[in-house]
C-alpha cells in the first residue's frame, strides 16, 4: 500500500459528506464539499521514504467561514490519534484561504513515513 492509500483509507471515515479527490481539484458546483489531496513529494532515504501531501478542504457556497477549518481539526485530530499503515502523520496548521467565488478553504500539509 502507498502513503497516499494510506492517507486516503485513514481520511475518508472523517471527511464523510466531503467529495475526496486526488491530485486536483474537479469543480462540480457551489453545493458540493470537497477534500483534494495533492502529493507534494518528500525524500527518499532507502527503505523508508518521507512522502509529503497537501490536504485542500473546500466548502460549498453556503458553509460558513469556519467550515473547513473546524473539518481541518477533525483531520488533525484522527492524524494524531492513529497514523493506520503509515509508520507516522504529521499534520501542520491549517491555513484559511478562499475560492474566487468566496467559497472557505482550508489547507493543511500533512507530512507521512512509510516503510516499503
Amino acid at each position: 500500500m502507498t502513503a497516499s492509500e494510506a492517507l486516503r483509507q485513514l481520511l475518508q471515515p472523517v471527511l464523510a459528506g466531503w467529495r475526496f479527490q486526488f491530485g486536483r481539484w474537479i469543480d462540480s458546483g457551489k453545493s458540493d464539499r470537497y477534500a483534494v489531496l495533492k502529493p507534494m513529494g518528500g525524500p527518499l532515504a532507502g527503505l523508508v521514504r518521507q512522502p509529503a501531501f497537501s490536504l485542500v478542504l473546500i466548502g460549498s457556497g453556503t458553509d460558513p467561514v469556519m467550515a473547513p477549518e473546524n473539518k481541518a481539526q477533525d483531520v488533525i485530530e484522527r492524524l494524531l490519534d492513529e497514523s493506520g499503515s503509515l509508520v507516522f502523520a504529521q499534520p501542520g496548521e491549517p491555513v484559511y484561504w478562499a475560492t474566487d467565488d468566496g467559497r472557505p478553504v482550508a489547507e493543511i500539509t500533512i507530512n507521512t513515513i512509510i516503510n516499503r
